[in-house]
């Protein structure tokens, strides 16, 4: 790479704009890539690689540190889930959950700082991923089948008439509920799934390499589990929507649809049921 490219390329810091992140991934994963940069731009180059992750500003002379743990971390979380977690996930995870907190930090956009708190990585009241980790993970799934071709399924659930439970048990009946749920779903799941909290009394979880007829299987263990569960004496069901990947699913979107669309489906035929979707 000459100089004159090397310029074009990350113009951008300079205008402190958002550095690509195929860049990014690059330079985590070469640093002798990466060291060609830092010779031309600095120490600020790490603290810009930061800023275009997150939209955090960490104090220059403590940015190299910052990113070299930030891809130690993602390095220590693609060997424990067996898949790649992505750098943006790395980096927000390290930040706002394992970092300690005695560095200058400053938040550079104020209209940033919901994106930030929106990608806290675990909903404290299931234990389970939060929606916007859910979000990111999806994508990053549904690339990787698309590059390997594996199957990739997803289960959607759904407790059963969740407001009338909250009205006769109250929030704190309710929020038990989801707890356990929670608890469910962890144990019924592989260390390579990645169960959330979609939202209210709604989850999501993906299964990577997975067929549907194993996703049904899973998703009726799970279902049959929550209608056995005592809740200290209250009785409770959910409703499942299972979809998978084919040649004529296009996007994760899709394939997030059509397991919605299979959750619907159950509740329509009565709920406390499993429906795999059907190929459009």
């Amino acid at each position: 790479m000459d100089e004159t490219n090397l310029s074009q390329d990350l113009i951008s810091i300079q205008e402190n704009e958002a550095i690509p992140y195929e860049e990014l991934v690059k330079f985590a994963d070469n640093p002798d890539y990466l060291n060609m940069y830092v010779q031309k731009y600095g120490q600020k180059l790490y603290q810009q690689c930061i800023f275009s992750l997150t939209h955090i500003s960490i104090n220059e002379s403590l940015s190299e540190i910052k990113w070299e743990h930030i891809v130690d971390h993602r390095k220590k979380l693609n060997d424990s889930l067996n898949r790649d977690v992505g750098l943006k996930v790395a980096a927000i995870d390290y930040l706002e959950n394992i970092s300690d907190k005695d560095f200058e930090m400053t938040v550079m956009e104020n209209d940033k700082v919901d994106n930030i708190v929106d990608v806290a990585t675990i909903d404290q009241l299931t234990s389970l991923y939060v929606r916007s980790m859910f979000d990111e993970m999806l994508k990053q799934e549904f690339q990787q089948y698309l590059r390997n071709n594996q199957k990739l399924s997803i289960m959607m659930l759904d407790i059963d008439d969740f407001k009338h439970f909250n009205d006769t048990y109250g929030h704190q009946g309710g929020d038990e509920a989801l707890t356990i749920i929670g608890s469910v779903l962890l144990n019924a799941v592989r260390k390579s799934d990645i169960a959330s909290r979609y939202g209210g009394e709604e989850f999501v979880v993906i299964m990577p390499q997975t067929d549907i007829q194993t996703a049904f299987d899973v998703a009726q263990r799970i279902r049959q589990k929550i209608e056995d569960t005592d809740i200290d004496g209250k009785s409770l069901t959910i409703s499942i929507g299972v979809s998978e990947t084919s040649a004529s699913v296009k996007s994760a979107e899709e394939l997030l649809k059509m397991a919605d669309d299979a959750l619907y489906q159950a509740k329509e035929n009565g709920k406390n049921q499993v429906v795999q979707a059907n190929e459009s």
